[in-house]
């Protein structure tokens, strides 16, 4: 197996080189230096919350908890029946290279063996403080846990999303009610297909380009969301369809041409999983 990465490495490094007149070493250091971005985050609010000192009992200051640091552990529980603190790496439903030639194996056993555990490690290690915190009162603390809920939370909640939003011969156009939602929102699936990938190209730094359901007014809307903000706490949207574009997502592959990425996204989703989420959205907002 490992021996079948490095051939499958210098292959791949051989073509960019030809590609882009990059020399193979440079290639490989932006690789791993792109590729790091997000383990370096991980281990930095890993560290934020090993930072949190939780007041003892009489000591703690009273206030107002953020309703979101519950908010987040519904989501997750709603989408993964997760009980707070319990939680796992979900197995994917596909093998790590079926999404090939779009995605590679590589990536994808990557991004969900290492980048996804590392947030569930997190959410984790954030939740036994949120719990000391709680038995303390320390409202204080409880908060400042609150960035690492989110991040970690998010994460863990996103790439969920984003494993069952793609599927090996997916792609095309959607059918059933989705497909019509996206005509009456967008006029067309081009139109929505064309405002999809300029949003998500156009996240500034690390983030997501979410396609997403408003129960107020029972539409669909395109949103993005920085580093792992989650779609529901940032815009009150019910996540349908989930493109992650920190660059370790694609730059092994896709180099810095994150427009190439997206495009190629479309050949792997997975619309009757958005359609089915589209249809319990509906259900679950009266509609």
């Amino acid at each position: 197996m490992a021996e079948a990465k490095e051939a499958y490495i210098s292959i791949l490094e051989k073509k960019l080189a030809e590609l882009t007149g990059i020399e193979v070493d440079q290639i490989k250091k932006n690789q791993f230096a792109n590729a790091a971005n997000e383990a370096v985050a991980i281990r930095e609010m890993a560290s934020y919350v090993e930072g949190i000192v939780v007041q003892q009992a009489g000591v703690a200051q009273a206030g107002t908890v953020s309703p979101q640091i519950a908010q987040m552990f519904a989501h997750i529980n709603a989408e993964l029946g997760e009980e707070r603190g319990a939680h796992a790496l979900p197995p994917l439903k596909y093998d790590f290279n079926a999404l090939e030639p779009h995605i590679s194996g590589m990536i994808m056993e990557i991004h969900h063996t290492k980048h996804h555990q590392g947030y569930i490690n997190n959410i984790i290690a954030a939740t036994k403080k949120l719990v000391e915190a709680e038995a303390a009162s320390d409202v204080n603390a409880m908060n400042a846990l609150l960035p690492a809920i989110k991040f970690n939370g998010g994460g863990h909640l996103n790439h969920t999303i984003f494993w069952t939003n793609m599927a090996p011969d997916a792609g095309g156009e959607p059918e059933g009610a989705i497909a019509q939602a996206i005509d009456d929102s967008f006029g067309s699936f081009q139109s929505f297909k064309d405002k999809f990938s300029a949003a998500s190209v156009g996240v500034k730094g690390s983030g997501w380009g979410w396609l997403g359901y408003c129960p107020n007014n029972n539409k669909l809307e395109i949103a993005t969301c920085q580093n792992q903000d989650p779609l529901q706490i940032t815009h009150g949207l019910v996540p349908l369809l989930g493109l992650d574009v920190w660059e370790h997502a694609y730059y092994l592959q896709y180099k810095n041409l994150r427009a190439d990425y997206v495009k190629a996204f479309f050949n792997v989703i997975n619309w009757p999983n958005v359609n089915e989420r589209y249809e319990k959205a509906c259900k679950d907002a009266g509609h």
